[in-house]
């Protein structure tokens, strides 16, 4: 016994020892895992303030300041990266209290760091090669794939951060970064896209369609396909082709193509016997299947591909090559084209001079577009917001093309549906007959709740529709706007038929108006429940619609709003509704 202890105090003196040494290995590690959380941090902070500074200098056009802030964005992501990874960082993350906030922080720091390297560097380099003095577009291929790759990575690597277990400022910054992803990740596979459809056509001949839509009266996709110029690309330059306007095509008893059962529930079966109505599909490649078959109904070609684009799409190219002079004499500028375009040929003209004076615009605009040379960086700075808003869809016959166009904001209603879950469509088709839809005003508000007992989210989407027509609008307007009531409206009021599209396997709950159940036409399209309803305004009349869905699986959503680009944009609110 007398032997052991010692040994025991020995051993014990040891411990002591280890421990006081690890403790300060412990202290002297955190404090080298702090000063890596302090450079991730300000690295972070630097790769914002690179990130904006490119934003601003591509809406202005400037290459140079747009690759070395690129760079720099690269450089920042790198050194964030760099700090995460430092082995301290995972010792301090493992640490009760603020563990989870310095691994959320590592987080975003990798994540910062695959931005960097799939889209800084790359994309730098690409804008400083030697080029054609606006930058060739062309050449941002390849960066532009790996960057949508590597926005989709960093995205997944944030999702999977659960904020409810951080501090306040710690979860702000993560949200933040999840919000500037969401944001940026539709614009870069919109900018591949655009640029894989730019790259296929650049080269040798092909044509391309252009459908107008005209939103005065609305359809899903924009408006009415009142339009069609054909754009002959040859090795790069643009010239125009053969002209068609609505006026021209023919009536059919029969579609021209094939709709589907639910096409048929919705719309009556008139997408596909009148030109107009080519845009009420939710599927751009269908209507760009009719636009072309129309197209080739009257005699034409069939062409490469398909561009839908809207009257203020024009005004914001506008911005970038100035004024258009019309052949009367006035011009078309960027404030004043939906005014010109879209109200006051219908209140002055008939149908005979609204034609020609179309035309003429249409003319006038399309060649000014094509003659000059465009910097791309503000051509795209430029499309940004219409892009965004569903006023340009891009259809292209080359299947890989066209698979990176279906995969963004350019590949119509459907693919804005596809672009984020739990995203609800709210569409809008006139039922007028007529050019009421300027004096139509929309807000649209959802509201969700968890009150089930099952944990399913139940959906409101409320749309408060609003006329300003004027009081006497039934004799104050020509029958070309009102419709002289021949669709069932009545005259000087506007009939619409909203249809809210919810997100897959949902289930519809039917659909009230003003608090008093409404008809509703209820059917699955590819998946996804849609309902529809009529609604009816008078000149002044305001109705509240509400459309009730209930989610497929259990848990809280965060609905997305996308909806039909109008002329007055509607006002989209998100709430989170209450029990009981």
């Amino acid at each position: 016994m007398t032997r052991t202890a010692p040994r025991t105090d020995r051993t014990l003196s040891t411990v002591v020892v280890a421990a006081v040494l690890l403790g300060v290995a412990l202290l002297v590690a955190l404090g080298w895992a702090a000063s890596r959380v302090w450079v991730a941090a300000t690295a972070l902070q630097a790769a914002a303030g690179d990130a904006r500074a490119a934003v601003a200098a591509a809406a202005g056009g400037a290459l140079p300041e747009v690759s070395a802030s690129l760079a720099r964005l690269g450089t920042a992501g790198e050194r964030a990266g760099g700090a995460a990874a430092d082995p301290t960082w995972s010792v301090a993350a493992s640490l009760p209290f603020f563990g989870d906030d310095i691994a959320a922080i590592g987080t975003v720091s990798r994540a910062a760091a695959t931005l960097g390297a799939a889209v800084g560097d790359p994309a730098a380099r690409a804008l400083a090669a030697d080029g054609d003095g606006v930058g060739d577009l062309t050449r941002l291929a390849p960066v532009l794939d790996e960057a949508v790759t590597g926005i989709r990575s960093a995205q997944a690597e944030l999702d999977a951060i659960d904020t409810s277990r951080l501090v306040a400022p710690v979860a702000e910054a993560v949200t933040q970064a999840r919000d500037a992803l969401d944001q940026a990740a539709p614009a870069m596979a919109a900018a591949r896209g655009a640029v894989a459809f730019w790259s296929s056509i650049g080269t040798g001949d092909a044509r391309v369609l252009v459908v107008m839509q005209n939103g005065a009266e609305l359809r899903t996709g924009g408006g009415i396909t009142g339009s069609f110029i054909e754009l002959q690309v040859t090795d790069g330059r643009v010239s125009l082709g053969a002209q068609a306007d609505s006026s021209v095509f023919p009536h059919l008893s029969t579609p021209i193509l094939p709709e589907t059962p639910a096409q048929q529930a919705l719309y009556g079966g008139v997408l596909g016997r009148y030109v107009q109505n080519a845009s009420m599909a939710t599927d751009f490649a269908q209507t760009a299947a009719l636009a072309s078959a129309w197209w080739q109904h009257i005699g034409h070609a069939p062409p490469d591909a398909v561009i839908s684009l809207d009257v203020p799409t024009i005004g914001a190219l506008l911005r970038v090559t100035g004024p258009i002079d019309l052949p009367d004499g006035s011009q078309l500028t960027s404030e004043n084209i939906t005014q010109r375009l879209l109200v006051d040929p219908y209140l002055s003209l008939d149908s005979a001079a609204q034609t020609q004076f179309m035309q003429s615009a249409v003319t006038a605009a399309a060649a000014e577009l094509t003659a000059a040379p465009l910097d791309p960086l503000r051509l795209l700075a430029a499309l940004a917001t219409p892009i965004g808003d569903g006023r340009v869809s891009v259809w292209s016959a080359e299947p890989t093309v066209q698979a990176a166009l279906a995969d963004s904001l350019l590949g119509g209603p459907a693919a804005r549906l596809a672009a984020a879950p739990d995203t609800f469509g709210v569409f809008f088709n006139d039922a007028t007959g007529g050019k009421m839809d300027p004096y139509l005003h929309v807000d649209i508000r959802t509201t969700s709740t968890v009150c089930r007992a099952d944990g399913r989210s139940d959906v409101v989407v409320s749309l408060t529709m609003r006329s300003d027509a004027p009081a006497d609008a039934a004799d104050a307007l020509p029958g070309d706007v009102t419709g002289r009531g021949l669709f069932g409206t009545g005259v000087g009021d506007i009939g619409t038929s909203v249809s809210v599209s919810a997100p897959p396997d949902s289930f519809a709950g039917g659909v009230t108006k003003d608090g008093a159940p409404a008809l509703s036409v209820d059917v699955a399209d590819d998946g996804r429940f849609v309902s529809l309803a009529r609604v009816n305004l008078s000149p002044g009349e305001v109705n509240v619609v509400d459309f009730h869905f209930t989610m497929a699986a259990p848990g809280a959503i965060s609905p997305v709003i996308v909806t039909t680009p109008m002329l007055n944009a509607p006002g989209i609110t998100v709430d989170s509704g209450v029990c009981g």
